[in-house]
Parts: C-alpha cells; sequence; structure tokens
C-alpha cells in the first residue's frame, strides 16, 4: 500500500471543502424549508414546500431564502474537507488491512468513519446554523446574526447547547454516510462499465481520477453520469436515516423534552405520527438530496481528476 501522504490529504481537503460548498450552496432554500417543516416552526406548520417558499420571499425577500446559509459555508467547507480526505485515507488503509479484498465493507466503513469525523469537528457550527434558520428576522428572540446567536445560545444553554443533537447526528451519519459513498462507488462502478451515457476516451497514460481500462484504453465517466451516481446515492441512503435527522434538528433548535433523543423520537411519533412526525418533510429532503449529493459527488470527482488525485479502477470491459 502507498501510504497516504501530505499531497493526497492536502488535495482531498481542498476538493472536499469546495464539493461540499458547491452543492450546499445549490440547496440551501430548500435546506432552509426542510428545517422548518421539521421543527414545525409557527407559521409553516399547515404549509407545504412552495407555500413555505413563497412565504419566505413575501416576508423576508429573496435573500431570506438563503439565511443561515453564510454560517453553513464556514461549517460545509472544513465539513467536506474532512469528510472526504478521511474517506480517502482510510479506504487506503483498510484495502490495505484486508489486501484488497474488502470490497463493499470497505466502502461503507471508510465512507461511515469518514462522516463520524465530519460531523463531530464542525457540530457547534451546524447548531448555529438551524438555529438561525428557523428564527426568522421577523421574531429573531436573539439570533439576528452569528455573533448575537452565539451569544444567546451561550447565555441559555452554556458550551453544551452547541452540541445538542450530537447523539442523533452521529448515528444518522454513519449509515447516511457510509451508504452514500457505497452506492455512488458501486453505481459508478457499473456505469463505466455498461453506461447508457457513454465513456469519455482520456489519453492513454493520463491517471487522473477514476478510469477503467481494457485493450490498452482508458475512459472516464461523462459529467452526466458523474451527476446520476451522486443524485442517486444520496437519495438511496437519505431514506435509512431520516428520523434521526428530525430528532436532531428538534434537538439543536431546543423546546420542551429535547434534551434526549429518545423522548424526542418517541413525542414525535405520538403526537405526529410517521408521515407527518418522523417523516415530516421528506418530501423535501428528496427533492433536495439528489442534488444535494449529484453536484457534490460530481464536483469533487472532476476537482480530484484536476488535481491529479488517482484512485483507478481498473475493471476489463465485458
Amino acid at each position: 500500500m502507498e501510504e497516504a501522504d501530505s499531497s493526497l490529504i492536502l488535495k482531498s481537503l481542498l476538493s472536499g471543502g469546495l464539493a461540499g460548498m458547491a452543492g450546499k450552496s445549490f440547496v440551501a432554500p430548500l435546506d432552509r424549508v426542510k428545517i422548518l417543516l421539521q421543527t414545525h416552526n409557527e407559521g409553516f406548520k399547515q404549509k407545504g414546500v412552495l407555500s413555505s417558499l413563497g412565504s419566505i420571499v413575501a416576508e423576508e425577500g429573496v435573500s431570506g431564502l438563503f439565511r443561515g446559509n453564510g454560517v453553513q459555508m464556514l461549517r460545509v467547507f472544513p465539513y467536506g474537507a474532512i469528510q472526504f480526505s478521511s474517506y480517502e485515507v482510510f479506504k487506503r488503509i483498510l484495502d490495505y488491512k484486508s489486501e484488497g479484498s474488502g470490497g463493499s465493507v470497505v466502502r461503507i466503513a471508510a465512507g461511515s468513519l469518514g462522516g463520524l469525523c465530519g460531523v463531530v469537528s464542525t457540530y457547534p457550527l451546524d447548531t448555529l446554523r438551524a438555529r438561525l434558520a428557523v428564527h426568522s428576522k421577523a421574531g429573531s428572540d436573539g439570533y439576528n446574526g452569528i455573533r448575537q446567536s452565539v451569544r444567546t445560545i451561550t447565555a441559555k444553554d452554556g458550551v453544551k447547547g452547541f452540541y445538542r443533537g450530537l447523539m442523533p447526528s452521529v448515528l444518522a451519519i454513519i449509515p447516511l454516510s457510509g451508504l452514500t459513498f457505497f452506492f455512488f462507488e458501486t453505481l459508478k462502478n457499473f456505469l463505466l462499465k455498461h453506461s447508457i451515457f457513454r465513456v469519455q476516451e482520456i489519453k492513454h497514460g493520463d491517471k487522473k481520477g477514476d478510469y477503467i481500462s481494457g485493450e490498452n484504453v482508458r475512459f472516464q465517466l461523462r459529467t452526466s453520469g458523474k451527476l446520476l451516481c451522486g443524485g442517486c446515492a444520496g437519495a438511496l441512503a437519505q431514506s435509512f436515516s431520516y428520523p434521526l435527522d428530525v430528532a436532531r434538528r428538534r434537538m439543536q433548535v431546543g423546546g420542551a423534552g429535547a434534551n434526549s433523543m429518545l423522548n424526542v423520537l418517541k413525542n414525535t411519533y405520538y403526537t405526529d405520527g410517521i408521515s407527518r412526525g418522523l417523516y415530516r418533510g421528506m418530501s423535501i429532503n428528496f427533492i433536495r438530496a439528489f442534488p444535494l449529493s449529484a453536484v457534490t459527488f460530481s464536483t469533487y470527482e472532476s476537482l480530484k481528476q484536476l488535481l491529479g488525485i488517482s484512485t483507478a479502477v481498473n475493471i476489463k470491459l465485458g
């Protein structure tokens, strides 16, 4: 095994950070609506996705759709950087440990560990972003801007207030990140062999990016293939962990009975049921999950190719 050198880590950090920013910025308006629906914010309880978007624009202007996105970017760059670079490092280590026979298990384990590192490292910023997204300018209640929000959370709950909901986040990210990377790599390898989108030939001897080789010719997925793989991977993985994401958001924004993950899940189920409680906002989650993951992974793959990160997969053409 080649040791995970500093060049690989630095390039993965940069690629992952920029990819995360691109994906999150693309779906920022849908992210805000999702949080408002998940937390049953007053004024949005009976509204759907389109009516919620319209209400935000009418009350706060177009900029309201991106409320909290500034702090989101502060979180997303280090999160994406840590998640993707950790994935690359853990994948190499686990591949070496299993002598290349780990396959799917290695992808899931490396993805889970990468997501775990990213979540724990950046969680306070995620909490801050959630508070800003829930509280509108008209009724900010101490959440008008990043500095004021930090002071409000600290005054009310102390430092631990920034880590409310960490446990469901950890429990959710393990299957979510692991399955997302697994589905992406699996779909990518499948399309490399059978894609109706065709594969784009690259120069023989060019080892940048992921490729397959056959008859001394190397190919690479077109951008459309990367977008499809990333979108499908994100949508499939989200389905498994959504109730924990709901619990995390409700714990982050506070309220009575929001100190325990089990209490939040139980109260949500008994009060609102499954579709309107544990899976509240799931429709918009599917709408946002596909483009979010598609843009993030395709950007990451393209930056890997540009920066010359070689993670070649040699698969014989059928």
